[in-house]
This record gives C-alpha cells, sequence and structure tokens, in this order.
C-alpha cells in the first residue's frame, strides 16, 4: 500500500480503501493517503472503488490502482496520466499495456462515474466500448505482475529484491 501511495503523491490526495480487518490496517495507512472504510467489503472490489468515488470530485478522472500491484513504479504513473491528458473527446479510459496483456492502474474520465455506480464490475465498464480505451504501451510486465496466491507473492518478492 505504501508503494502505491507513494506512486501517486504527485496526484490528488491518494485514497486507500479499507474493508476486512480495517482496525488492522489502518496503522499502515500513510499519513498523506486519505481513508475510506467500505461496510460492503464483501461485496467485492467494486463495491471499495464505489465506496472510493463518493469522495472524488465529480468532474475529476479516477485511477484505478489494485495495491497487489508492488512492483509498479512512479514513470509508469506519470506515463498513464500524460497519455490521458493527451486523450481525444472519445477516450475515456487509458489502460497499460505489455506484449499484449492489459493490466493496472487504469484511468478513467469523470464521465464514466455514473456507468461504474451502475455496473456489476468495473471490467464490463472498461471494456464495454473498446474504442473509447487509449492504450500506453508500458515497458513493464509490473502492470500485470500481483500477488493473489502464495506463490505469485513469492514471484513478486523475488523480482522486488532483484530490482533492488
Amino acid at each position: 500500500m505504501a508503494i502505491a501511495v507513494a506512486n501517486c503523491e504527485d496526484l490528488a490526495v491518494p485514497i486507500v480503501v479499507l474493508g476486512s480487518d480495517a482496525e488492522l490496517i489502518q496503522p499502515a495507512v500513510p499519513e498523506n493517503a486519505a481513508i475510506v472504510r467500505n461496510p460492503r467489503w464483501r461485496e467485492g472490489q467494486l463495491s471499495s472503488l464505489q465506496a472510493a468515488l463518493q469522495h472524488v470530485p465529480p468532474a475529476s478522472a479516477f485511477l484505478l490502482y489494485p495495491v497487489d500491484h508492488p512492483l509498479l513504479q512512479k514513470p509508469v504513473i506519470q506515463q498513464l496520466v500524460e497519455v490521458f491528458c493527451a486523450h481525444s473527446a472519445s477516450q475515456k479510459i487509458v489502460m497499460p499495456r505489455h506484449n499484449g496483456s492489459y493490466g493496472h492502474p487504469v484511468i478513467l474520465a469523470a464521465e464514466l462515474r455514473e456507468e461504474i455506480m451502475s455496473a456489476a464490475t468495473a471490467r464490463e465498464v472498461v471494456y464495454r466500448h473498446p474504442q473509447r480505451i487509449k492504450i500506453l504501451e508500458a515497458q513493464t510486465s509490473a502492470i500485470y505482475d500481483d500477488f493473489d496466491t502464495p506463490e505469485s507473492y513469492r514471484a513478486c518478492v523475488q523480482k522486488f529484491e532483484a530490482r533492488a
């Protein structure tokens, strides 16, 4: 979580959404982040995004950044923001791709807020109209290197340690 917050420190105040075990995790949240508690966390990740959006100004774009991508670095975030700032009017989403695979973080225009609030999943909104996606060709697999299993966690740790 600290890596994600640090990567976004040049943007608006990062919002960290806490759900299960929030009271145990909250002390680890960096001080420069806002904390939102999601009482509906059992409903899945979308409910956390929806909870966060309640604290994002209505006219603001938003960055969807799962914290289980520990290998991301600030230059990727900066590139995404630059591409978003240069997107065409019809392109409402900027997402990274590396070697043909899409990943995170993803930036969504403010106009997509209502779709997110009524969707079953964020993925549904992102892929609903492919023509509104602007792709950033990322130079790193960090956009999809996450840790969802003990094995993928160990792989991320090895890559992180090798990078240092």
